[in-house]
């Protein structure tokens, strides 16, 4: 049983470098890592495509490996950091995905220059993106109470209208109106503050 042991496996890859022994190593940590990783991300595609980076990072890392430590350890170590960087691409990618979606709302209403008949350009829109995504928080966090809190709400944690009227304890054409006006204000500071990095980031067809 010893000779089956993770731990056993481990050393027997690290020191033959073998595809049987690697193979055999990933047939024991592969299901356990899986329901660990879903977990952390809660998506089953997901999970799969991380677990292969794992052992993708373990194969390439191996030599970094402190045989004083449990082996285990080591990989699940690996498997949670890869986890949390998928999330956060994740996180930044629907971020993104959001902010394309609203920044022509907030833009609209404040320039001729700059409306809903745009596209993204190439590298370059994705690289305005990233700033006009930080630049964008910036301005939604500098509001001021209560356009702030209906701000966030909408924008950046895309709850119904309805939804924030009743967490706060307003009547639906309050938020509505004051939506209006915080989107306005936050596109008119974009567009005074950044307007270099508004024009990168969109074209005219």
């Amino acid at each position: 049983m010893q000779e089956n042991s993770i731990q056993s496996l481990a050393l027997d890859f690290i020191n033959t470098r073998s595809e049987a022994s690697f193979k055999k190593l990933i047939n024991r940590l592969k299901p356990g890592l899986l329901g660990f990783i879903e977990k952390y991300v809660k998506d089953k595609d997901l999970s799969h495509q991380i677990v292969n980076q794992v052992f993708i990072s373990v194969w390439e890392k191996c030599d970094q490996y402190n045989s004083k430590w449990n082996f285990s350890t080591w990989v699940y170590t690996i498997a949670k950091n890869e986890s949390l960087g998928a999330l956060r691409l994740k996180k930044r990618y629907l971020s993104h995905e959001r902010l394309e979606e609203n920044h022509s709302k907030l833009l609209r209403d404040c320039s001729p220059e700059v409306h809903m008949e745009t596209e993204v350009m190439g590298l370059t829109g994705h690289e305005a993106l990233d700033l006009l995504h930080e630049k964008t928080l910036f301005e939604i966090y500098s509001l001021e109470e209560p356009y702030k809190s209906i701000m966030i709400e909408k924008q950046i944690n895309q709850k119904q209208l309805q939804d924030i009227a009743t967490s706060q304890n307003m009547n639906l054409s309050t938020v509505k109106t004051r939506l209006r006006k915080a989107r306005k204000e936050v596109a008119a500071k974009l567009l005074k503050n950044h307007p270099s990095l508004v024009k990168a980031y969109y074209e005219k067809e």
